[in-house]
Order: C-alpha cells, then sequence, then structure tokens
C-alpha cells in the first residue's frame, strides 16, 4: 500500500513542478537616429530573455548619455502581451554661460599664468578630457588636440595621468582633483516617459524619442520546453 502510494505522490510532485515553470519571454529593442544625411540609421539592437510579469532592464550608451530602458511584459489569457515601458534618457546638458558683467563691477582675474594647463576632468568612454588654459578658458578636448603650444598624447588610466608634449619635451598632467571639488560637474539632462501597450507576439511596436530618435519595441513567447 505504500509503494503506489509514493508512486502517486511522485507524479503529482513531477506534475506540479512542471505546472509551475514561468512562461519565458525574449523581449527586442531596436535604436535608431538619424544618420548624417537625416535618414534614421539603427545604433543599437539589444534583446533580453525574462519570464511573465518581471521587470528587466536594457541600457544602451553610457552613465551621462544613453537610454535605460525597463519593460514588464506579461502574458494575458488572450495569448496577446502587454508591455509595461520607462524609458529615461540622459544627454549632456550644454554649460550655461555666464553673463557679461555689470558695468563697474569687478572681474575676478584669471589665475596665475603657467607653463602647463590644468587636467579638471575625465570622461574615459568617450576619451575626452576638461583642460583649462592659461587664460582660465576650460573645454573638453579629445587627445591630439593642442592647448597652449602642448600637445595631448595619450592618458593613463590607472594613474589619472595625461601626458602632454611640446617641441621634443614630454610632460604629465595628474588629474587635478582639489579643484573639482570646487567645479561644478557636467550637467545631464534627464527625461522619463512610461508607455503601456498590448501587442500580438512578434509584433513591433514604434515608440517615440527626443532628437529624431525611436526605439522599436517587440517580444515573443519563448518555448522552453525542447
Amino acid at each position: 500500500m505504500l509503494r503506489p502510494l509514493l508512486a502517486v505522490l511522485l507524479v503529482s510532485s513531477a506534475f506540479a513542478a512542471e505546472e509551475a515553470v514561468p512562461t519565458h519571454l525574449k523581449v527586442k529593442a531596436t535604436f535608431t537616429r538619424p544618420d548624417k544625411d537625416g535618414k534614421p540609421e539603427v545604433y543599437a539592437e539589444p534583446s533580453v530573455i525574462t519570464v511573465d510579469g518581471k521587470q528587466t532592464t536594457i541600457r544602451v550608451g553610457s552613465a551621462d548619455e544613453g537610454v535605460v530602458f525597463t519593460v514588464t511584459p506579461k502574458v494575458n489569457k488572450d495569448g496577446t502581451l502587454t508591455l509595461e515601458a520607462v524609458a529615461e534618457s540622459r544627454e549632456a546638458a550644454p554649460e550655461p554661460v555666464a553673463p557679461p558683467p555689470a558695468s563697474g563691477a569687478s572681474v575676478a582675474p584669471a589665475r596665475a599664468k603657467s607653463n602647463l594647463p590644468f587636467f579638471h576632468g575625465v570622461l574615459t568612454k568617450d576619451k575626452l578630457f576638461s583642460i583649462e588654459d592659461s587664460t582660465g578658458k576650460r573645454q573638453w578636448v579629445p587627445l591630439g588636440r593642442r592647448i597652449d603650444g602642448w600637445t595631448l598624447k595619450s592618458y593613463d588610466e590607472k594613474r589619472e595621468a595625461l601626458t602632454l608634449s611640446r617641441l621634443g619635451q614630454s610632460v604629465e598632467l595628474v588629474l587635478h582633483k582639489a579643484v573639482i571639488l570646487d567645479a561644478p560637474a557636467p550637467q545631464v539632462a534627464i527625461s522619463r516617459s512610461n508607455t503601456t501597450i498590448t501587442v500580438k507576439p512578434g509584433q513591433k511596436t514604434l515608440l517615440g524619442g527626443a532628437g529624431g530618435r525611436t526605439i522599436a519595441l517587440e517580444a515573443e513567447i519563448l518555448d522552453v520546453s525542447k
């Protein structure tokens, strides 16, 4: 009597385990933007695997300039899919231009002239460096650019050291962290949009974006039984 009962329990457990397997889905996002001729071009096409009702995140670009796309797919009884999407776009905002001083107002003097520029900051992913020249003007420049006669040659990320050269002379500038504490960090403009759509599996839906950029979203149900 014990063996038949045990067999029934094992079959019931196996059936329950099979019933508990969640529905797997593949979510794909296609990111487009205008090219130099104004025509749309695909610059990213990531996809992720998730399960029914679980939130998943797709990231494109960097923390300063890019898109963080969060999607929660849900399978409906009629076989359609409901996608709850939140898109957060980040773009570097232009630095504000200080208004000219009023007549008679005192103007802060520029820093004392030096043979070397100041190295204020770095955007490693974009290979841009915040450099202040002898007049106090600060700008983001790439390697190869010349500042005060010095050419930016290379950057050691581990030591945070920028190598400059001029007339056969080579020097290193270490990241000027003391100045960074007083200087504002690059401003980032953040925009967020919430969208909920119901689509058929495999159907592509176009979502609008800023600056001519678009996101096409689609999802399909995966057969994980094979």
